[in-house]
């Protein structure tokens, strides 16, 4: 699974964290983990994955000694379905307030700009910062975006960021530095579903581009 660096193993009270090598590590290592029940949470990171155990039911050092023998297995273990899933995005007026400025960056026209975020592979790296909230990367360079020099008090749900080559949706409203470029209709969170969030790690996502009126039109779909 990993020839190159060995996995490294940091217990800290009811929590176990893993610094593996690459992406594809933590995706193998990921569906490993929840392939067992002793894990009561299991947080996928940029470069690490975090795995929270019942120290009542398991100790410290039993929790990492099973995370070793998980981790030996992940290779055998079937990822989540990579479920392919496309994003409607707005990129239009009050939603798109840094759309000028990120096509400025890039030298190409503003409204060129839709199609060519459209066209990125993006993948989802992991969920953090709040519920639901996804980053997105994808692997073609794009180092000249940076975050805004006066983050906004207030980013509404759904907002489209990018910085670099890292895309964001927003899944509620929240401060934010990121350039904003669109926003979709789409709830990225609903507590009364399952699972509550809309996206997970490894997952494939294709933005496309809507109008105003279709975004004032949209009707959620079952997922």
């Amino acid at each position: 699974m990993m020839p190159d660096q060995p996995p490294r193993i940091h217990v800290c009270d009811d929590w176990i964290n893993v610094t593996l090598p690459d992406r594809e590590s933590i995706l193998s290592a990921q569906a490993s983990f929840a392939a067992h029940r002793q894990w009561t949470e299991i947080v996928p990171g940029m470069d690490s994955i975090a795995v929270r155990f019942d120290p009542a039911l398991l100790c410290p050092d039993d929790a990492a000694d099973r995370i070793g023998e998980q981790l030996g297995g992940a290779a055998n273990v079937p990822e989540r379905q990579n479920r392919d899933i496309t994003i409607p995005v707005c990129y239009e007026g009050e939603f798109a307030p840094d759309l000028a400025f990120v096509a400025g960056k890039l030298g190409i026209d503003a409204e060129a700009l839709p199609g060519w975020h459209a066209s990125r592979k993006q993948r989802v790296a992991m969920l953090g910062f709040m519920p639901g909230f996804a980053y997105l990367e994808s692997p073609e360079p794009c180092s000249v975006i940076g975050r805004l020099a006066e983050p906004r008090q207030r980013i509404p749900a759904g907002s489209i960021g990018i910085i670099g080559q890292q895309s964001c949706i927003y899944s509620f409203d929240s401060p934010g530095g990121w350039p904003i470029i669109g926003r979709t209709p789409r709830s990225l969170f609903d507590a009364a579903l399952q699972p509550p969030a809309l996206l997970f790690a490894g997952q494939t996502v294709r933005f496309e581009p809507i109008s105003r009126t279709m975004f004032d039109e949209w009707t959620p779909a079952a997922r």
